[in-house]
């Protein structure tokens, strides 16, 4: 493999898309540093979970994070919708594949990372507060008041900035865990309804609950008892062939898309949740983002920046524009109860289902982006 210790690089954020990009650089034998703004005993926030598609195990699999590390698999996903007809059902042994994707809890995938990372002896220095002071070809950067010496800053850390445009979706995604009475099988499910999508997906012996609705009933939703809970998400997701037990705690994250303008410059790019924070719909956001940074590790390795970040930035574009589209028609066409609208997408899912090219199409798109 080429390596280009010439090459000196600092990536602004410790999350997994951070990390995920120092490893892949250390492998191509780049010097990079990360510098997060966060301090050391700062808590992971573990309610989170991560649905990572198979294209992204890929990735972790060949810079020797998957190895070992707890996720359950999504053998089949069910996709339908709430008042209408219609149903897409993808199978991974449709496409030779043990799974579509894997759940994980961030907590876990974090740690991880962050293992890989400190084994190759990358430096992570928490606390440390990374500015722009001048853009444009003469980029120049500071990191706690002091000049930042590097070749390129990789921002992958916290949401797009001042600069991005953002489109507030109305909706909250109410996040939990719940336990089913009987044993789950390795099917996620997803129900589009009028308020906002809701996602069951497998997670150990439960499942990682993703209830997206209007904010004021989200907060109504998080404050209920379990019993409360237990009854609305049974009433909710009769779809399934599950029986609701027991709850965890609930938490409500505001959804918007918030997408930065493309960026030209030779010192600084943004990947990840830096450069466009999705819907949650389709689970899309972190694989977007683990994309993001390992393609930019390859272009890196093989080539000088004034070369491989255009090019870089053409291929991304094209997989983040259908992204940000795919996710955002999916909110825009299936958050309503227009009669016409309904009967359009249950023909739509009917098609894809009984279809096996849109079928893969779909499932490809879903595990590999737009390629």
């Amino acid at each position: 493999m080429p390596s280009r210790p010439d090459l000196r690089v600092v990536v602004a954020g410790a999350g997994p898309v951070g990390l995920t990009t120092a490893i892949a650089l250390a492998a191509a034998g780049i010097r990079v540093r990360v510098l997060d703004a966060k301090p050391a005993s700062a808590p992971v926030d573990d309610s989170r979970t991560v649905a990572l598609s198979h294209g992204s195990r890929l990735i972790l699999e060949r810079l020797g994070v998957w190895e070992g590390m707890p996720a359950t698999p999504i053998r089949r996903i069910e996709i339908s919708q709430q008042g209408g007809f219609g149903r897409t059902r993808i199978d991974a042994s449709d496409h030779d594949i043990d799974a579509l994707g894997h759940v994980a809890r961030l907590a876990v995938l974090a740690a991880a990372l962050a293992r890989s990372a400190t084994g190759r002896g990358i430096e992570i220095r928490h606390g440390s507060r990374v500015r722009t002071v001048a853009g444009g070809g003469d980029a120049r950067f500071e990191a706690d008041g002091a000049p930042l010496d590097c070749d390129l800053l990789i921002r992958a850390e916290g949401t797009p900035d001042s600069q991005a445009a953002t489109k507030d979706y109305g909706q909250s995604a109410v996040v939990t865990e719940a336990w089913p009475a009987a044993p789950r099988d390795a099917c996620a499910w997803e129900r589009f309804t009028p308020t906002g999508p809701l996602a069951l997906l497998p997670l150990d012996d439960a499942f990682s609950v993703v209830w997206c609705m209007p904010p004021e009933r989200a907060a109504r939703v998080c404050a209920m008892r379990d019993t409360e809970f237990l009854a609305a998400l049974g009433e909710a997701s009769h779809f399934a062939p599950y029986r609701w037990q027991r709850a965890a705690s609930r938490r409500a994250y505001p959804l918007a898309l918030v997408r930065r303008p493309p960026e030209a410059g030779l010192r600084e790019v943004w990947i990840g949740n830096a450069a466009q924070t999705l819907h949650p719909v389709a689970g899309q956001g972190l694989n977007l983002g683990l994309r993001d940074a390992f393609e930019l590790s390859l272009a890196l390795r093989d080539a000088p920046l004034e070369v491989a970040l255009p090019v870089w930035r053409k291929h991304r574009d094209l997989d983040r524009r259908a992204m940000v589209r795919t996710t955002d028609a999916y909110v825009s066409l299936f958050s309503n109860d227009l009669c016409a609208l309904r009967v359009a997408r249950g023909a739509g899912l009917a098609v894809v289902d009984t279809v096996p090219a849109l079928r893969r199409l779909v499932a490809r798109r879903m595990m590999f982006g737009k390629r």
